[in-house]
């Protein structure tokens, strides 16, 4: 699993990215990731590549930057599962992710949905707080049932997803 990492999470994460590199690479096991703020605490937008379906996670904090795969691991499956997405193929997903890595940003496509989509959502977050979890399960589930436009032309993240984990059985 690769986490396309902008600059700004790399910093607060205080981590080294790697560059890019497109050499045996699935973008269904790609994810890029940005840090925003809203009421003064840290929050991570990530977004698949393939089906640009994206998990919201706030109220991040250092402790959470330091076991950072486990945390989005732990929230893709969270996230999935309360899709309604069989068990079974959830953890295939989760185990074909392998080890995470950390690389630069790469693609201007999905980092321009990403600025569309925090747009969206930042009206939004607050029907969702305070949340014990940092993974805001209910606004995902939103989210990715709203209409995208662009590269993947006009389409529901939520139902590409369905066909790329339908392909998996």
């Amino acid at each position: 699993m690769i986490i396309e990492c902008t600059k700004k999470l790399a910093d607060a994460m205080k981590i080294k990215l790697n560059p890019y590199d497109a050499v045996n690479t699935d973008s269904f096991y790609e994810w890029h990731a940005n840090l925003f703020m809203f009421d003064r605490r840290k929050g991570v937008l990530l977004m698949n590549n393939k089906t640009r379906y994206c998990i919201v996670l706030y109220g991040i904090k250092m402790e959470h930057f330091k076991r950072f795969d486990k945390v989005v691991l732990d929230s893709i499956r969270e996230t999935f599962l309360s899709e309604g997405f069989d068990e079974d193929v959830v953890d295939k997903y989760i185990a074909n992710c392998g080890n995470v890595e950390y690389t630069k940003t790469h693609d201007r496509s999905v980092l321009g949905q990403m600025k569309d989509f925090d747009i969206s959502i930042s009206w939004q977050i607050e029907e969702h707080l305070p949340s014990e979890s940092i993974n805001l399960v209910e606004l995902n589930k939103w989210a990715n049932n709203t209409l995208m436009c662009g590269s993947l032309n006009y389409s529901h993240p939520i139902d590409l997803l369905k066909e790329e984990l339908g392909s998996m059985d």
